[in-house]
């Protein structure tokens, strides 16, 4: 069989053949990937296409407004918004001016505004500039308007394409060249084990080195990793640095809305544990004197809520007794009733011989016989006898525990009364440095509800280890965001928050602000930018049901989510 080489072909010279071979396709392929300019992604994927490019925008702000505007189709889509507060502006007129184009925007009624743009064909900063007024308020925004060249991503996408085929040819031949080096090393090292070894050995090393980094060749600013620092979309994204890009369009559906963020001097407060309690003078329980059966009154028997007057008649309890104990009542009637017949009879024979028998003796017989009559009535009565129970106050039934035909113990709790607008809360305090130091209070049964309460005393016997202090609720109590009054229920577990007379600089937000970081820290929304907002870590405390003051974490003028801010929270 013929040889694979030449005898007058050494091995050690195929391998520095292969060995130069090598370092000239690693050349070829580092100067092809640097031609590839900066800017340009050379991995294996798709280039980005058009679609997912941030739509050209410009914005622009005062103290009053917060501006907009997206190129759509040639299409000037105009967003105008409070600055302080993010709320949209509506019934503005806005008036546009660019270069020789001059006009008034259009309202929409999706509540943006609409200007067609001249069509100039070039890109390049484009300066545009917008009055606006919306009500008694007046003002001028500029800004400039940047336009991507639209031959630019046909360019790119090119390009990108070319240098991946490139690559791929390049990683071929290159793959080609690694398994002719090793088959020249298998021959080397049949004849000449040291010296050609080692050469291929480095070769290889060498070549698998520059393959498989081709990124290192790619010049700067080239993005060969998974993230990026700035949105490419439109879409509402979490950025690399953990801040939002949220699109105006997005903002609105979430309805955002933000306040500046101003330090005040706030009091001080402590957050205690407490439940609700009835007033004892506004409120009162129906209890029964006697065992009987329950019978109901006038207006049946009252129902959970329903209003009642003090002295109104709730139920009637006819008195029950054993058989031994109504017998004895049975022949204690019979023996009085005997007896008065008999006292009736002895005055009626006095009568007959009045003049001969003395007055006084005639009135003892008459009083005897009243004395028995009025005896034998109440034992009468008493073998039926019916107690009428009656509201000790007027309010609204809070607890009944009867229905028809009860039988009931005496002292049993029937009924319970209370006046809603006349609670009590009380509380559990473990300072008693605190006693002399509430300037107010409030209670919040649930998140963003709160009652305003009026202290109104402390006790000074512990209980379970702590001072129970007692609040009274106000006239009038804290609204609901609905506007609806906030209900309480005797027994219903509440938040005490205490204000005390000690100050401190903070900020007051409203509870809604707050949310929870991933590491489960609070946390507020701060917007930075017309469609960025950025999270911060807050150190808050409660100031009442319905109010925070942040005292770390926030700077005079920053504009803070307060409404949607657990939406926004949400992204990814």
């Amino acid at each position: 069989m013929k040889p694979l080489f030449s005898a007058s072909i050494r091995p050690i010279t195929l391998v520095f053949i292969m060995y130069f071979a090598t370092v000239f396709i690693a050349i070829a392929l580092s100067v092809n990937l640097a031609w590839a300019g900066p800017g340009h992604d050379h991995s294996d994927a798709a280039p980005t296409g058009t679609t997912s490019a941030r739509t050209p925008r410009v914005t622009s702000h005062s103290d009053l407004f917060e501006l907009v505007a997206l190129v759509n189709n040639g299409e000037l889509v105009i967003y105008l918004d409070r600055y302080a507060s993010n709320e949209p502006v509506t019934g503005a007129t806005i008036a546009v001016e660019s270069g020789s184009a001059k006009g008034a925007a259009t309202a929409h009624p999706d509540g943006t505004y609409r200007f067609t743009l001249p069509p100039t064909g070039q890109s390049g900063t484009l300066p545009i500039s917008f009055t606006v007024a919306a009500g008694q308020d007046t003002d001028l925004l500029a800004a400039d308007l940047v336009l991507p060249n639209p031959g630019a991503d046909d360019d790119d996408a090119s390009h990108a394409d070319h240098s991946s085929r490139m690559v791929r040819w390049l990683t071929y031949a290159g793959a080609a060249g690694a398994i002719a080096l090793l088959v020249a090393t298998g021959l080397a090292f049949r004849r000449h084990r040291q010296a050609t070894t080692l050469a291929a050995l480095g070769a290889g090393v060498l070549l698998v080195a520059l393959l498989f980094s081709p990124a290192a060749y790619a010049g700067p600013g080239h993005d060969h990793g998974d993230s990026a620092p700035e949105a490419s979309g439109n879409a509402p994204q979490r950025l690399a640095d953990g801040s939002v890009f949220l699109p105006k369009s997005s903002q609105r559906q979430l309805a955002l809305r933000t306040v500046m963020a101003e330090e005040k001097s706030l009091p001080s407060t402590v957050e205690l544990t407490g439940r609700v309690v009835s007033d004892p003078n506004s409120g009162g329980k129906v209890q029964a004197t006697q065992t009987g059966r329950l019978e109901a009154g006038p207006r049946g028997l009252p129902q959970l809520g329903q209003a009642v007057r003090k002295g109104e008649t709730l139920a009637v309890v006819r008195a029950a007794s054993g058989a031994i104990e109504r017998a004895n009542q049975i022949a204690q009637t019979t023996e009085l009733s005997a007896n008065l017949a008999q006292a009736r009879k002895r005055v009626a024979r006095l009568e007959q011989l009045e003049g001969s028998v003395a007055q006084k003796d005639i009135d003892a017989a008459r009083g005897d016989a009243d004395s028995l009559a009025q005896r034998l009535a109440a034992v009468s009565a008493s073998v039926s006898a019916t107690e009428v129970l009656v509201a000790p106050v007027s309010g609204v039934i809070a607890a009944t525990h009867v229905v028809m035909g009860q039988v009931i113990e005496a002292r049993e709790v029937l009924f319970e009364v209370v006046d809603p607008a006349r609670l009590m809360v009380e509380a559990s305090a473990f300072d008693a440095g605190l006693l002399g130091n509430i300037a107010a209070a409030s209670a919040s049964p649930s998140a963003g509800v709160w009652v305003a309460l009026r202290f109104v005393g402390a006790g000074r016997t512990l209980r379970e280890g702590a001072i129970p202090l007692q609040f009274s609720t106000a006239s009038g109590t804290g609204p609901l965001p609905s506007g609806n009054a906030v209900a309480l229920a005797v027994h219903q577990p509440v938040k005490v928050v205490v204000q005390t007379r000690a100050l401190v600089k903070g900020f007051a937000l409203p509870s809604g602000a707050l949310v929870k970081s991933p590491g489960n820290l609070d946390m507020v929304w701060v917007h930075t930018a017309a469609e960025v907002f950025q999270p911060r870590t807050v150190r808050v405390m409660p100031l009442d049901g319905a109010t925070i003051s942040v005292v770390d974490g926030l700077k005079a003028g920053d504009r803070v989510v307060t409404q949607g801010a657990p939406l926004l929270n949400q992204i990814r």
